[in-house]
C-alpha cells in the first residue's frame, strides 16, 4: 500500500497542483533551450518543490528529451520516478551538511553521467549545509561542466549565503489556495471511491496551512478512520480533536466578559474531551480573525449566536490585533514548554485584561456620557440665543447705518447736480466735459465714440448742444445720427454736463475753390505787379 501522496504524486507538468508561474518557466526554459546550471525552488512544505525538481530532471534526461513532457515509460523516466537513478541524485541536505560530503561532490561532478543525459544534484533542505560547506561549493556552482545541473530545494531561502543565491535562478513556491486543495482533494477521492463532504475539505485545508502533503495525510487517515465510503465532518473533529465553534465562542464570551475563571475552566473541560491546546487556539486565532474582518466590513456576520455578535461590537480594532498577536505568541511557545496547560492558563487570563470589560463601568460611563451631553446641549442652547440676538442687533445697525449712507448719498448726489446745474459753463469746461464723454463712450461703444470724435462742439443753447462736422465726415455724422446712438450719446452727455441736454449734427459747407487761390496765379500777379478785378455779373 502506498499512502496517498506518494501514490498521487506528480508524473508530469501538467499535473502538478497550482505552482503555474514556476511551471512555465520551466516549460519555457526547455523548449528554448536557455537551461540554468542552477536553481533554487524555495516554498514552505508540502507544495510541489522535490516533485517539480524530478520532472524536470526526467524532462532533461528523458530519451525523447529534452521535452516537456517525459514519456515515463523509458528506463531513465521510471528510475527518476522511483529514485534509483544513478545519475540524477537526491541528497539530503540535513544529514549531509558537512565539507566532507561537499568535498565528495565536487570529485564526483568530474564524473561524466553513465546514461543519462545530465548528471542532477537535487539538494533538499539545502540550507542546513554549514558555511564552510557553502563556500567549498561556490566554484563549482559557478561554473560546473556541462552536463551538470544543480536544483536546491528549501523552506528557509533567507538561511543560504548571498554567494549561493546570485548563482542560482531562484523560483518561489506558493502555499496552495484553498480551491486548488479542493480540487485535487476531490480528483483523489473520487479515483478513491471516498465521497467527502465540503465542510470536511475546508476543515482540511485550514489544519494543513496551504500544503497538498499534509492534506494527503489527514485525508489517508480520515479514510481509515470513517466507517464505509463517506468522510463525515463529525469524523474530522473527532480525528483532529477539533473544538466545536460554540465552545470557542463561549470562551472568547468569557473573556469579554472578564471573567477568566469560567473561560479557564472550559478550556480544561476541552482537553479532558481530548482537544488539542494548539487546534483550540487555532480556531480562537480564526474566531478573533472574524472579528476584525467584520470592523473593517469585510464579512457582515461573525457568529449566528447574537448575544455573542453583540459583545464585540464596541471592541476596538486595535485591541483585536494585539489580542490575535498574543494567542500567536502563545501558540509558538506550546512547542517549546513542558507545560503547555499552565502556558494557556496565562494567555487566558492576558486576554481578560485586554479583551475584557467591566458591565457596571461601562453602564455608568454611558450613563455620566448622558449627562455631560445633556449639560453641554444647554449650554449651547443658550449660547446660540444669545448669539441669535447678538445678531438680531447687529443687523438692526446695519441695516440702520446702510439707509443713513444711503440718504446721505442721495442727498450729496442731489447737491452736486444742482451745483453742476448753476456752475456756468466756459469754453474751457465744456472743451473738459466734452473730452470726459468722449473717454465714457469709447469705454461702452467705441465705434459711435470714433463717429463723435470727429465733431467739435459750435455751441450750447437752449438745453441743445450744437456739434459740428467738415463735409469729408459726413459720413460720421450719419453714423452718430442713428437714433440708438444718438440716444446713447444724449444719455451719456447730460450724465457728464450734469443737466439734461439734446443734440443737434450739422455739417459745415466747405469753401469752393477759386482759381485766385492757385499759387501759380499769385506769382504771376507777383511778377507783373498786377492787380485783380473782380466782375460781378
Amino acid at each position: 500500500y502506498k499512502v496517498l501522496a506518494r501514490k498521487y504524486r506528480p508524473k508530469n507538468f501538467d499535473e502538478v497542483c497550482g505552482q503555474k508561474h514556476t511551471v512555465e518557466s520551466l516549460k519555457n526554459a526547455i523548449k528554448t533551450g536557455r537551461i540554468a546550471h542552477a536553481y533554487i525552488f524555495a516554498g514552505p512544505r508540502g507544495v510541489g518543490k522535490t516533485s517539480v525538481a524530478r520532472i524536470f530532471s526526467k524532462s532533461l534526461n528523458c530519451v525523447e528529451g529534452p521535452t516537456v513532457n517525459p514519456c515515463n515509460k523509458c528506463d531513465i523516466c521510471r528510475e527518476i520516478s522511483s529514485g534509483s537513478c544513478i545519475d540524477v541524485l537526491e541528497i539530503d541536505g540535513a544529514s549531509n551538511r558537512g565539507i566532507d560530503e561537499i568535498r565528495n561532490l565536487r570529485e564526483n561532478v568530474n564524473l561524466r553521467p553513465s546514461k543519462a543525459r545530465f548528471k542532477i544534484y537535487i539538494i533538499d533542505e539545502v540550507h542546513m549545509l554549514t558555511n564552510e560547506a557553502f563556500n567549498a561549493l561556490l566554484k563549482t556552482l559557478e561554473e560546473p561542466p556541462e552536463y551538470v545541473k544543480f536544483i536546491f530545494a528549501t523552506t528557509s531561502p533567507e538561511k543560504i549565503l548571498p554567494t549561493i543565491l546570485s548563482r542560482c535562478q531562484r523560483f518561489d513556491f506558493k502555499p496552495l489556495t484553498l480551491k486548488e486543495v479542493s480540487e485535487e482533494i476531490k480528483r483523489i477521492a473520487k479515483e478513491e471511491k471516498i465521497e467527502v463532504e465540503d465542510d470536511v475539505i475546508k476543515e482540511i485545508f485550514d489544519f494543513s496551512g496551504g500544503s497538498l502533503r499534509d492534506a494527503l495525510s489527514i485525508l489517508d487517515q480520515l479514510i481509515v478512520f470513517s466507517e464505509g465510503n463517506k468522510i463525515k465532518y463529525d469524523d474530522v473533529k473527532k480525528l483532529l480533536g477539533l473544538p466545536e465553534e460554540k465552545s470557542i465562542e463561549e470562551i472568547l464570551k468569557f473573556i469579554r466578559k472578564k471573567q477568566p475563571k469560567e473561560s479557564i475552566s472550559l478550556f480544561h473541560q476541552l482537553l479532558s474531551d481530548g482537544k488539542n491546546p494548539g487546534v483550540i487556539l487555532d480556531n480562537m486565532i480564526r474566531k478573533l480573525r472574524d472579528i476584525g474582518l467584520q470592523k473593517i466590513g469585510e464579512i457582515t456576520v461573525i457568529s449566528e449566536n447574537k448575544e455573542f455578535a453583540s459583545l464585540f461590537e464596541e471592541m476596538e480594532l486595535e485591541k483585536i490585533l494585539e489580542s490575535i498577536s498574543l494567542v500567536v505568541e502563545y501558540k509558538e511557545k506550546l512547542r517549546r514548554e513542558t507545560q503547555p496547560l499552565i502556558v494557556c492558563e496565562i494567555l487566558l487570563l492576558k486576554l481578560s485584561q485586554i479583551m475584557g470589560r467591566e458591565t457596571e463601568k461601562v453602564e455608568k460611563k454611558e450613563e455620566r456620557k448622558e449627562e455631560e451631553e445633556s449639560i453641554f446641549n444647554f449650554v449651547e442652547e443658550k449660547k446660540e440665543n444669545k448669539k441669535e440676538e447678538e445678531k438680531q442687533k447687529k443687523t438692526e445697525k446695519i441695516e440702520e447705518k446702510k439707509d443713513q449712507q444711503k440718504n446721505e448719498k442721495e442727498q450729496s448726489s442731489q447737491e452736486k447736480v444742482e451745483e453742476k446745474k448753476k456752475e456756468p459753463l466756459d469754453d474751457e469746461k465744456i472743451k473738459q466735459l466734452w473730452s470726459v464723454a468722449l473717454k465714457e463712450l469709447k469705454r461702452h461703444k467705441p465705434t459711435v465714440e470714433a463717429a463723435l470724435r470727429e465733431g467739435q462742439i459750435e455751441k450750447i443753447e437752449d438745453e441743445v448742444i450744437f456739434i459740428s462736422f467738415e463735409e469729408k465726415f459726413s459720413f460720421h455724422k450719419s453714423m452718430a445720427e442713428k437714433p440708438t446712438n444718438k440716444k446713447y450719446i444724449e444719455k451719456v452727455v447730460s450724465k457728464i454736463f450734469g443737466k439734461e441736454y439734446r443734440i443737434n449734427l450739422i455739417l459745415k459747407e466747405g469753401k469752393k475753390n477759386s482759381i485766385l487761390d492757385s499759387e501759380q496765379v499769385k506769382k504771376i500777379i507777383k511778377l507783373f505787379n498786377g492787380e485783380v478785378i473782380e466782375i460781378k455779373e
